[in-house]
């Protein structure tokens, strides 16, 4: 995948068109416990505003991994943006530890997954509900996307169309983060500042689940961005949005600079 031609990225992105030519994986679930499984994944401690623990998760490989404590509780922290462990973007740096992804399991039953979920290894039946558990498991069987089919993970390029992504981000994103994407700083960190083109541009898989699957948190919170207005979480544009829409849009905000 690294050294792909100019032929062989072609054939990357014609697997999109299939996608688009068939039914959206999602819908053969409920979108909603599909998003809310996806924020689960992302990070469920905000999700479901609860404290992570902190010490480091039983299953993490703390061998390798470089993390402890709290995020190592975050399923993403091992399986990665793109789902696929250190197979992906996670096979190397301050993310690594060794770990498979979650992509296998792509049309694995509710049941199969659920079973994994309770495993030694990750004991999330001390943690969620069952209809929790079910809802991680319908994002992991139905939920997911091969990210390969439309990012390339050695330059970023994504497989859409920026001028059709512009009219959706106008229509659904403009409010919070505005025309210019702007409007909000996403930086934690006091006098950086990070806008939605930069972690579009940095971690286009990153933007790519937070837009099918929103933002972990309450949607409506008593808490403050960096800048000292309200926040409203971001939404899941995995009802609202067809994924060729979806990649489009990711399109777009790569296409947002800060400079």
């Amino acid at each position: 995948m690294l050294g792909m031609t100019k032929s062989a990225l072609k054939c990357l992105y014609f697997p999109l068109a299939l996608l688009f030519s068939s039914s959206p994986m999602a819908e053969s679930y409920d979108s909603y416990a599909l998003a809310e499984g996806g924020r689960l994944y992302d990070n469920w401690a905000l999700e479901l505003d609860k404290e992570a623990p902190n010490s480091t998760h039983p299953g993490y490989n703390d061998y390798k991994g470089k993390k402890r404590g709290a995020s190592t509780w975050r399923c993403k922290e091992c399986h990665g943006w793109d789902y696929e462990g250190a197979m992906g973007l996670y096979g190397k740096g301050e993310h690594y530890t060794g770990t498979t992804g979650i992509s296998a399991y792509r049309g694995a039953s509710i049941d199969e997954i659920v079973t994994v979920l309770r495993n030694d290894n990750h004991g999330f039946d001390q943690i969620f509900t069952e209809e929790q558990l079910t809802k991680v498991a319908a994002f992991v069987g139905q939920g997911l996307l091969n990210m390969r089919a439309f990012i390339n993970p050695r330059t970023k390029k994504v497989a859409g169309e920026a001028s059709k992504g512009r009219l959706t981000y106008q229509e659904q994103c403009t409010l919070c983060h505005g025309s210019s994407g702007k409007a909000r700083n996403l930086s934690k960190k006091r006098g950086q500042k990070l806008y939605l083109g930069d972690v579009a541009n940095e971690n286009p898989w990153k933007a790519m689940h937070k837009i099918r699957f929103g933002h972990p948190g309450k949607f409506y919170t008593n808490k403050y961005d960096v800048e000292g207005r309200p926040r409203m979480n971001m939404p899941a544009m995995l009802g609202v949005v067809p994924l060729e829409g979806q990649v489009d849009l990711l399109a777009y905000l790569m296409s947002l600079s800060a400079k």
